[in-house]
């Protein structure tokens, strides 16, 4: 059986979680490059916006629609398989975008199909990055967590750099070589993830299914999973109803829409990762269920910061408080639920739960997007308010409901 070697205090100390960190970087790095340039390519090629919307919306169709049907194969396959041959997909597909858009009327169809398989990806690929954590790190909670703190650390800055860096490339280079650059991140993604992932797996006990299904019944099997994965899914909800949002919000308020909503992006993306940075510190104050379910508590608060009648202020303050309280409870709560999971269905059942709360984002993108356009902009915000609190009273009624169940020790043996 492959034994996880101890994590040394600092997470860079320990090989293979440094080259991890480094692969994922250059590859989330390219992928913010591609949130620019894509976009910006097929609008400058076919000059409808329609068919800029229709290509991005197909990437987000994949994940919701293909994410719960890989999980079969994400749990035989493994983690280190599906990060590998994700990267490589993902790869060639990106890098045929530019020559699609020579194919006349056909392009935007052929481009929406490539985007459409790269979504797809995405569900067994987050899901594996948590389930190889476990399989790197072990099983201990803190651990885990600052673990799972310093991957979202690496991703969130890639993610702050990318779209800046991009339309500063795009206006050097021109959109097709960028995009071409987010190929060549996934090649020296892979290139790191081959050298460093370990190449065996612990001795895992047989499961009696591997399908979506019997990932969805890993997850409804435990109080805590059950309900933090649904919890995820209302969230996930909110943030992509506030992120829809958000360029509205700086046209209404602002006399400068697009810096405004460049500022608004920003400050969510830099508190987020100062978040992530302060998970180590507080781990050693607190435990790590406590942290994600008080992070979670404090973050659907910091929502009701939108009610006020403060404008654009308003919305700056909740992104940069409720991106600080994401930043501080999501390596927890990832940590937490995957080490509920049953190591031999973990890779599937996390699939699953990712695609439904991608799922649940798909929701909220289009559910913010056409009430704001319908009712205006409070509407929105109290939706994901109410989004919000129901995430986080799922989160305490799942950890009061395992620890309702946990065994109360015998006074008479202490």
């Amino acid at each position: 059986m492959t034994v996880a070697a101890p994590v040394p205090a600092g997470v860079w100390n320990h090989p293979v979680l440094r080259g991890v960190l480094v692969a994922e970087f250059v590859s989330v790095l390219g992928s913010a490059l591609s949130i620019v340039a894509v976009p910006w390519l097929v609008l400058t090629e076919t000059g409808s916006a329609r068919s800029m919307g229709l290509v991005m919306a197909a990437q987000m169709a994949g994940t919701a629609l293909l994410g719960s049907l890989s999980a079969s194969w994400a749990g035989r396959a493994g983690p280190r398989r599906v990060m590998l041959l994700g990267d490589a997909c993902r790869g060639l597909l990106i890098a045929l975008v530019p020559l699609l858009t020579t194919c006349g009327s056909y392009a935007v169809p052929l481009i929406a199909v490539a985007t459409f398989v790269m979504g797809g990806w995405m569900a067994p690929y987050s899901a594996s990055q948590q389930a190889m954590v476990p399989e790197v790190v072990g099983e201990d909670e803190a651990l885990l967590s600052r673990a799972n703190a310093a991957l979202q650390g690496s991703m969130r800055t890639g993610l702050l750099l990318g779209p800046p860096l991009g339309g500063l490339l795009v206006g050097l280079l021109g959109a097709a070589p960028v995009v071409i650059l987010d190929a060549a991140s996934f090649a020296v993604s892979l290139v790191l993830l081959r050298r460093y992932l370990p190449t065996t797996r612990p001795d895992l006990p047989a499961t009696s299914s591997r399908s979506a299904r019997g990932g969805l019944r890993t997850l409804l099997s435990d109080p805590l999973t059950a309900c933090w994965s649904l919890a995820l899914t209302f969230s996930e909800f909110a943030w992509q109803g506030l992120f829809a949002a958000i360029p509205v919000v700086a046209l209404r308020y602002g006399d400068h829409g697009a810096t405004l909503s460049g500022v608004l992006s920003g400050a969510f993306g830099g508190a987020a990762l100062t978040g992530t940075l302060l998970v180590g510190p507080l781990l050693r104050r607190l435990p790590a269920p406590a942290l994600a379910v008080g992070g979670r508590i404090l973050l659907a608060l910091s929502f009701f910061a939108l009610l006020l009648p403060l404008g654009a202020t308003a919305v700056l303050c909740c992104l940069v408080a409720a991106g600080l309280l994401n930043g501080v409870s999501s390596a927890p709560v990832a940590a937490v639920r995957a080490l509920r999971l049953p190591a031999a269905s973990r890779s599937q059942a996390l699939t699953v739960a990712t695609a439904v709360a991608l799922g649940g984002g798909t929701c909220g993108l289009l559910a913010g997007s056409t009430v704001i356009q319908a009712s205006g902009v409070h509407t929105v915000f109290l939706l994901l308010c109410l989004a919000q609190t129901t995430a986080a009273v799922l989160h305490v009624g799942g950890l009061l409901a395992v620890r309702r169940r946990a065994p109360v020790a015998d006074p008479a043996q202490t």
